[in-house]
């Protein structure tokens, strides 16, 4: 180091030394007010002085390519991005996405029948259940309790009576399509089931469930207070 340079920086180390002291003699809100006016680096390096906020600088060196076609060197100090499941999607192919088999033409088309067969064991499943909760209404003594195993329990009756129906629906129209191949086998012109004889023919079957079941009455007590409420609606008194 030259002569000149060491003067130069005996004079900054001493320029250092007065406002620093003259820093100390100020309160901490005109220093606060002082660093905004100046800003943070002037202020550091006139609070830690030039060879102090020089050495800072080192602790930080800029890493470079010894090669321009190189990556560059990064320090292992810095942290990691935050990759998201967003982002993480992006880099998905199309074989890693997850796929719904209801809506995706590459599973093949839905068969209720087959799936309906396929499934009819739940049927049973579901009585077992039923009768495991009768037995817990007998043996619990909570009202709460009794309410929630009583909804529960009617979902499962609910579930079970729908099913049945749509089994017995599709069993009836089994039987009219094999008429009607029989039908054009014996030379015969079909007779095709419109949709008001096929309602009809299910409210019979259904009047002569009841009506074996002894539950007759109750449902068509049901279906009165069920139409008068209509009415009423239609009215306008309610």
């Amino acid at each position: 180091m030259s002569s000149l340079d060491s003067e130069h920086a005996s004079h900054d180390g001493d320029q250092g030394e007065s406002i620093r002291e003259d820093l100390s003699k100020m309160s901490f809100e005109e220093i606060l007010k002082l660093k905004e006016e100046l800003g943070a680096k002037l202020y550091k390096e006139a609070v830690l002085g030039i060879d102090n906020a020089e050495n800072l600088n080192s602790r930080n060196p800029s890493f470079k390519r010894l090669n321009k076609n190189r990556p560059r060197e990064l320090c292992a100090k810095r942290q990691v991005p935050f990759i998201t499941v967003k982002q993480r999607s992006k880099h998905k192919s199309e074989d890693e996405q997850v796929r719904d088999p209801r809506f995706d033409a590459n599973c093949g088309d839905f068969n209720v029948k087959h799936f309906k067969e396929n499934y009819k064991f739940l049927m049973k499943v579901r009585q077992r259940d039923i009768a495991r909760i009768q037995k817990q209404l007998r043996e619990t003594a909570s009202d709460d309790e009794r309410k929630q195993l009583r909804l529960e329990m009617q979902k499962l009756i609910n579930k079970n009576m729908e099913e049945k129906k749509w089994h017995t629906k599709q069993k009836i129209l089994d039987q009219e399509k094999l008429q009607i191949q029989q039908a054009i086998q014996n030379g015969l012109r079909p007779h095709y089931i419109t949709k008001k004889e096929r309602r009809a023919k299910e409210l019979v079957t259904q009047f002569e469930q009841l009506k074996e079941s002894g539950k007759l009455s109750k449902h068509l007590e049901k279906r009165r207070k069920k139409n008068a409420a209509k009415d009423r609606r239609q009215l306008g008194f309610e």
